[in-house]
């Protein structure tokens, strides 16, 4: 499952090259995961329950709009029904722009203390950028806290059936079928430079290793791209892995493309079930 933005610059299907049926996705603005959203709710509930998920991603992007405006000054003027629900939803973000101990973040609070108009900040600027990864984060923590999550954990721990080869497309919603492990991750995505970062935030059920994918999946599949015209436009792509501390499995995988490759991701491969 893919929690995204609603910004078209950060379209799962352009930067992954997902092909129909890799990702069920729920895309709203600033990627937001609340339990009070009944609909991202419902997402979450028949992903897990039903699809049989293994991977549910958050995926935040540099430059978001949401998170801009959840550092900005609020509207001064009477705000209409439509505004109204906008400056809403974000207070989350709004709050946790006040509340964050981040370093980036804090300076930036303190920078923008005392003035009379906030305006958005440039996208290049480290406590804009630190706020969305934080607000992956956040929603990261939400999800793995949830009640279909921890519901989920609690199936898990008391079922003495082994689901470690169960196929994805088999629905966990069969009580004949044992229920798969769920694991949550957080990733923010860089639309200068199209560069996709591993924020190292996720979990699973207790006493699970996180396990690497999508990340080394999605890389060899760029290493093995068969197309002379896909090998032409991928010259500009660079690949790094690298392992996370602890030597978990988790691994950060950065895809740079430049110029005309930018808008053209070639990530194949995925895991079934995401």
């Amino acid at each position: 499952m893919f929690i995204g933005c609603s910004d078209s610059r950060a379209s799962e299907g352009t930067i992954f090259n997902a092909k129909p049926g890799t990702l069920f996705t729920e895309r709203n603005i600033a990627n937001q995961f609340l339990s009070t959203d009944t609909n991202t709710h419902a997402v979450l509930s028949y992903a897990v329950a039903v699809l049989g998920v293994k991977h549910v991603i958050v995926m935040g992007h540099y430059g978001c709009g949401g998170v801009a405006a959840a550092i900005a000054s609020p509207p001064l003027a009477s705000v209409d029904a439509a505004n109204g629900l906008v400056q809403s939803w974000i207070d989350p973000i709004r709050e946790l722009f006040r509340t964050s101990s981040r370093p980036e973040i804090v300076e930036l609070r303190e920078k923008t203390q005392g003035l009379t108009t906030v305006e958005e900040p440039d996208i290049r600027e480290p406590g804009f950028r630190a706020l969305v990864e934080e607000n992956v984060k956040a929603s990261v923590r939400r999800i793995a806290t949830d009640s279909i999550i921890a519901n989920r954990y609690a199936t898990l721990s008391s079922s003495s059936i082994s689901n470690s080869t169960t196929p994805a497309e088999k629905r966990s919603g069969d009580e004949s079928t044992p229920p798969v492990d769920v694991f949550i991750h957080g990733w923010v995505y860089d639309i200068e430079n199209g560069e996709v970062r591993d924020l190292n935030v996720s979990a699973g059920p207790p006493g699970k290793a996180i396990p690497a994918a999508p990340f080394p999946v999605v890389a060899n599949a760029i290493a093995d791209i068969p197309s002379p015209t896909e090998k032409q436009m991928s010259e500009s792509l660079a690949i790094s892995l690298n392992s996370t501390a602890g030597g978990e499995g988790n691994a950060n995988v950065r895809a740079r493309c430049e110029q005309s490759c930018k808008a053209k991701r070639f990530f194949s491969g995925w895991p079934n079930a995401v």
